[in-house]
């Protein structure tokens, strides 16, 4: 895909006002961190919550369909498709790896903002970018056609559980089912274990909240379903390869714009 980018931000609503209706020159790239997000493009209607990007085309339509509750945040990034590349991309989804696309754009926006930004690495972080989204919707057709509804369940477990003392075991009781079948159910579908899936959604859930928060990192742990705050310096470096407090001083600034 050949592009040109523009700049880019990040908003934080103070709960008044809406997105514009306007129509612009240039496509835009929007993923909300926190919240939810009513838009509309021509004829279509979109909401995107957390942890979901849209794309909005030059030359159409757009504008908000509701008032910006007061905890929404998001990214956006204006650039132009030169060669029709968006049009083999889907316009709304959801990421796999929330984390990672949040860091891709907050480093574009800390890399805007230097004295001398170089256009290659935003460009770099701009493709990374786009094979998030790619990967996103590869990965999420994947887990429809491998995961069982057993595993499926397992996952939302998980998803809705992540910060509890929650273990294989007490799936296994709640979805009334032998804890060893689960296992490698589970690990026949997503290509991960248990263990490592919930660790990994505790661990994304927490950079989400280093990147979006004021919570001390212990706090920060504690909210996401750690009680050993050594442990979890430990999965977090495994997961990103830095430490807590290093992501979050990577991850935050930036251009910020608020209503």
């Amino acid at each position: 895909m050949l592009f040109k980018l523009f700049n880019a931000g990040r908003f934080i609503s103070r709960g008044c006002g809406e997105h514009p209706t306007r129509i612009i020159d240039s496509d835009e790239l929007i993923y909300v961190i926190q919240g939810e997000l009513s838009m509309f493009e021509d004829t279509r209607q979109f909401r995107v919550k957390q942890g979901e990007w849209l794309i909005l085309r030059r030359g159409r339509r757009h504008g908000g369909k509701a008032l910006y509750p007061r905890n929404l945040s998001f990214f956006w990034l204006h650039f132009c498709d030169l060669d029709g590349g968006l049009d083999r991309i889907p316009q709304h989804g959801t990421a796999v790896a929330p984390a990672e696309f949040t860091g891709y754009l907050q480093n574009f926006l800390n890399e805007q903002n230097r004295i001398s930004p170089v256009d290659e690495i935003k460009e770099l972080l701009f493709r990374l970018i786009l094979c998030e989204i790619t990967r996103t919707n590869g990965k999420s057709q994947l887990a429809e056609l491998n995961a069982t509804p057993l595993a499926e369940a397992a996952q939302r477990y998980i998803n809705l559980h992540y910060m509890e003392d929650i273990s294989l075991n007490q799936a296994a009781k709640v979805l009334h089912c032998n804890v060893e079948y689960l296992g490698r159910l589970f690990h026949q579908s997503f290509n991960e274990s248990f263990s490592v899936a919930l660790n990994r959604k505790r661990i994304e859930k927490a950079a989400e909240q280093l990147s979006n928060s004021t919570n001390s990192i212990k706090e920060t742990a504690f909210l996401c379903g750690f009680n050993d705050i050594a442990y979890f310096r430990r999965k977090f470096r495994y997961f990103y390869n830095q430490t807590p407090g290093e992501f979050r001083r990577c991850h935050n600034g930036g251009h910020l714009n608020t209503n």
